[in-house]
């Protein structure tokens, strides 16, 4: 499953840059604190494709520290059957899941594995999204939670998040 969504969260991180808009929400970010230390994710932040159908059934979000995939990355993704709207979700009571992940790279730049913390409510892990836009431009809306180094026992504490991204394509 982890390998899966750093596939989704890598995919959904590209889109279209018309030039368009300066805003800042039309650009999309992507910040929070990491164990107290200020992080901004807002190179490349995207939701998913727009919708297709009138219910929202998925929502993910991600971005990286800089306009390149190899730099530290920090992305989430709920699923919801009944659809998703704005409201509060939580891992305990939906499957919803967070990873922050840096690429570890060799003395060329090449990727040699991905150190990943991962948050789904288990393991003492938890993650919380409020949605608080949720429309035809994207999704918007804050985040926390406690993610634990995968394979290890080191767990970070995410506070003050807040993430504004447009779907693919707009």
């Amino acid at each position: 499953m982890l390998p899966l969504f750093l596939l989704a969260v890598t995919v959904t991180g590209c889109s279209d840059d018309d030039g368009g808009s300066t805003s800042p929400a039309k650009q999309g970010t992507l910040t929070c604190k990491i164990n107290g230390v200020a992080r901004d994710f807002s190179y490349m932040v995207s939701a998913n494709d727009k919708p297709s159908e009138e219910v929202v059934h998925f929502v993910t979000i991600s971005g990286h520290e800089e306009d390149d995939f190899t730099s530290p990355g920090f992305g989430f993704q709920l699923v919801s059957e009944e659809g998703a709207t704005t409201t509060t979700y939580t891992s305990a009571d939906s499957e919803l899941h967070g990873t922050y992940y840096i690429q570890n790279l060799d003395s060329n730049g090449n990727i040699t594995g991905t150190t990943t913390y991962h948050g789904n409510g288990s393991d003492g892990t938890s993650f919380t999204m409020k949605v608080t836009t949720l429309n035809e431009w994207g999704v918007e809306g804050t985040f926390s939670g406690v993610l634990q180094l995968t394979g290890g026992e080191e767990y970070v504490t995410i506070t003050d998040g807040v993430f504004s991204a447009p779907y693919n394509g707009n």
